[in-house]
């Protein structure tokens, strides 16, 4: 009965260590966690029509940014954005519009979809204007299982 007990309690330790103490295989703190890091979407240097990534929030404080650079471009582009969460995950879109100066046109926070819908957002930039798109997560969530995002340009 001792060993069945001693037995127990370490498969319980191991567990709590697994559970609280690693971090996902998939971990993806450290990429694309800043404006300057983001991964690029669209750049008006080679344009393209869509862009789709399926990446992991690996905990609380990770953020991904991602960007629409029309810094170069010689018209306006109208796009669209939706980041698509797992099953009771739940993102949140904050969209950061900069000028042409590189002053900060608008800020827009998507969260309003719940757990497990996409949020989404439809817009135009400017010859000489960038957006970033930071997704986060809104709460604990079931952090291994990844989240997509697509750009569409219309």
């Amino acid at each position: 009965m001792k060993r069945l007990k001693k037995f127990s309690l370490s498969v319980m330790a191991t567990a709590c260590l697994m559970a609280f103490g690693s971090s996902s295989a998939f971990a993806a703190t450290g990429w694309a966690d800043t404006p300057e890091t983001a991964e690029v979407m669209y750049t008006s240097i080679s344009p393209t029509s869509g862009f789709s990534a399926t990446q992991y929030l690996d905990s609380m404080s990770d953020n991904d940014y991602y960007l629409v650079d029309n810094t170069n471009g010689s018209s306006v582009i109208t796009f669209g954005v939706i980041a698509t969460p797992p099953p009771n995950f739940d993102i949140v879109m904050i969209v950061y519009k900069m000028n042409a100066s590189g002053g900060i046109e608008f800020i827009k926070t998507d969260n309003w979809n719940g757990p497990g819908y996409a949020e989404a957002i439809g817009m135009s930039a400017k010859p000489g204007e960038k957006v970033y798109f930071r997704i986060m997560d809104n709460g604990i969530n079931n952090y291994n299982q990844p989240y997509t995002i697509q750009f569409t340009k219309y």
